[in-house]
């Protein structure tokens, strides 16, 4: 690699294994950076790649990547040049250059990708990048990363007890406040008990849908029939005190008497997965949608809200695990990007269907957010085969 930079017309410097400067093919490293003591440039520019910046010395600098800088040149024409960097010029006219002629060779260096330039977000972006042409590479990242997670998952036993242990307390104080009813029914009657109550309810059904992220053979097996409404009703019970927290309302449409042949813990997975993800990231205020179309052999179920921007690139990638959205990222900081692809890996294993369409134009009212609707088909039980 030393070779390649050599051709280079700058010198640059590496800050990785060594500080290690290598003189350009025009301009050689000069003694007042090769001499520096402290190397400020490589802290004071590190995430900001092709920005200008100017040492102590007088000196400019920019860096390339997450390795290399270009250092020891001054450019003479930079907007907002000091007094220090024309002195600087002046002693060494050597290192003076043009700032459009330093702005387009680091912009060429950065051009050549990954291989010259260390760029792990551009790394990353063209491997996700050569993921829509080929399903296979698309299956095998999706399987090492959900073996990622399960190393998480493996060590969280501890924790699953102790909300188990907290959910037994929360009830107990619930029966004891109102006898008679369900744990859900007095939960809604005492907001303070029940906001432990459903706290803890949701913490449970996350950690139960993870394990289908895993181990999606677990989706086969133990198969019962599943009544859809009532079933993804318990669901939204459990998502609508989170949804309350933040003043969004959540609609139930349509009617579905029918029933479906699955494993419920499998199809609860998937509802959770949506829900969370509807919850979390429509915004506060707003209004979403369930809506169920009952047709002759299956039931179709769209989770309708407002969401941040979902790229064309990213329509597929979301499913990954691991992997948000550059827009979801800036709305909502937390987030593991596993709820939608454990819902994806139940969907692919039971021919669910599961996909997500956008709208192109922003909402009127909330800048920045799309309707968005995720999708699901449910085959009804004594639909013809």
């Amino acid at each position: 690699m030393k070779d390649v930079w050599g051709l280079f017309p700058f010198p640059t410097l590496r800050e990785q294994p060594t500080h290690n400067f290598i003189s350009g093919s025009l301009i050689a490293t000069p003694d007042v950076c090769a001499s520096c003591p402290s190397h400020e440039c490589i802290e004071k520019s590190r995430g900001e790649e092709t920005t200008l910046h100017e040492c102590r010395y007088g000196v400019n600098y920019v860096r390339i990547d997450e390795e290399r800088l270009v250092v020891g040149v001054v450019a003479t024409n930079a907007p907002a040049l000091t007094r220090r960097a024309r002195r600087r010029a002046r002693q060494s006219p050597a290192m003076r250059v043009k700032m459009a002629d330093l702005q387009n060779a680091v912009d060429r260096a950065r051009g050549l990708g990954p291989g010259v330039v260390a760029d792990w977000k551009r790394s990353r972006d063209e491997l996700l990048a050569r993921l829509q042409d080929d399903p296979d590479m698309f299956a095998a990242l999706a399987e090492r990363l959900r073996q990622d997670f399960a190393e998480t998952l493996t060590q969280s036993h501890d924790f699953l007890q102790l909300v188990k242990l907290v959910r037994g307390y929360s009830e107990s104080l619930l029966l004891e406040k109102h006898p008679g009813i369900s744990p859900e029914d007095a939960a809604e009657r005492s907001p303070a008990e029940g906001a432990i109550f459903f706290a803890t309810e949701l913490m449970l059904v996350k950690m139960d849908a993870l394990i289908f992220l895993n181990e999606v053979n677990r989706a086969f097996g133990s198969e019962s029939r599943v009544r859809i409404h009532p079933y993804l009703l318990k669901y939204l019970r459990i998502y609508a005190w989170q949804a309350d927290q933040k003043n969004l309302t959540i609609q139930l449409v349509g009617e579905c008497f029918a029933s479906a042949w699955y494993n419920a813990n499998a199809i609860g997975a998937v509802f959770q997965g949506l829900l969370d993800n509807l919850v979390k990231y429509a915004p506060a205020g707003s209004k979403a949608v369930v809506r169920f179309e009952d047709y002759e052999d299956e039931v179709v179920l769209r989770f309708v809200s407002l969401g941040p921007k979902i790229e064309r690139s990213e329509v597929e990638k979301i499913f990954l695990p691991g992997f948000r959205a550059v827009a979801a990222r800036a709305t909502a900081s937390d987030g593991l990007g596993v709820g939608l692809a454990t819902s994806k890996s139940i969907s692919d294993a039971l021919g669910l269907g599961l996909r997500v369409e956008q709208d192109d134009a922003p909402d009127e009212k909330y800048a920045a957010r799309y309707e968005t609707t995720f999708s699901v088909r449910l085959r009804k039980l004594d639909a013809p085969s």
